[in-house]
């Protein structure tokens, strides 16, 4: 029964598309515009228009590839914990991104306009929300390899579904925001989101991780072993350091410091950039 099963399924997959569709779950003003949409934006949207798209390969897949029932993955972006959020499926197959043409828009672009239009989206339906958020660094670890242990409690999934997983675009041209996505990594992402088994795993995906990490902010990593900030011992090792060698040199002057502050900032925001920020709108990511 089992091998029919999974026949039956390899032949529906030559018609089956699947994608991944990132969008920015964290508050982010551009140009006034809101832009976060979140899992629970959409789950409460039911369907959306996937506008704001400016990357031309991006928007050639939604105009001449995406076709009614296509399969998405819903992706988290540019936040703190990455990962698939949620299911999804095309609803209505590509047409011109009238929002290009209003000059009030945040992504508006005067090489398009309704006669000649540039841009396109598509129109996508929510379908569910998963159980656990599947992080990127879980589908990284997957593709480096397993160890045995780690093999058994993901045992649900075949090797052909862990292969396919480590073949995602996600993993290998991460920075493009709509992209495809093989059928039988879409199903590996499912079932990862809904059985787990991998939840209590050490390293940053592990779920416990991620939720204090979500719930008390982005400046702090978290360790499950003992339910505390792990780098504040370092962190205050740290301070007491430079706090040391401030007395020994007669401490600095305001210049220096603004130097400092301005130098520590800047490695700071390059750390927050995304591989790739998503460009839909109208409180959308």
């Amino acid at each position: 029964m089992v091998a029919k099963q999974k026949k039956d399924a390899s032949t529906t997959d030559d018609k089956r598309q699947c994608w991944l569709m990132k969008a920015e779950p964290d508050s982010r003003m551009e140009k006034g515009v809101d832009v976060a949409f979140s899992i629970d934006h959409f789950s409460k949207a039911k369907v959306t228009t996937w506008d704001g798209v400016r990357n031309p390969e991006a928007k050639n897949l939604m105009k001449e590839r995406m076709k009614v029932g296509d399969e998405v993955l819903f992706y988290h972006s540019n936040t703190k914990v990455p990962g698939i959020a949620g299911l999804a499926k095309i609803c209505k197959e590509g047409y011109p991104d009238h929002t290009a043409f209003d000059p009030k828009h945040p992504y508006y672009d005067s090489k398009s306009d309704s006669s000649s239009p540039r841009w396109y989206m598509v129109d996508v339906e929510f379908v569910s929300k998963l159980p656990y958020l599947v992080p990127l660094p879980l589908l990284q670890k997957i593709a480096k390899g397993l160890d045995q242990d780690e093999r058994k409690c993901l045992d649900y999934l075949d090797d052909s579904q862990i292969g396919s997983i480590a073949s995602m675009a996600l993993l290998n041209r991460g920075r493009l925001s709509v992209q495809p996505c093989p059928p039988e990594a879409y199903d590996a992402i499912r079932l990862l989101g809904t059985k787990g088994g991998w939840l209590n795993w050490p390293g940053k995906w592990n779920s416990k991780k991620v939720e204090r990490r979500s719930e008390k902010g982005k400046d702090e990593d978290y360790d499950d072993a003992e339910n505390q900030p792990s780098n504040n011992a370092s962190r205050d090792s740290r301070k007491r350091a430079a706090k040391d060698e401030e007395e020994k040199a007669g401490g600095e002057s305001k210049t220096s410091k603004r130097g400092r502050k301005s130098t520590d900032q800047a490695g700071k925001d390059q750390d927050l950039l995304p591989r790739r920020r998503s460009t839909r709108t109208t409180g959308r990511a």
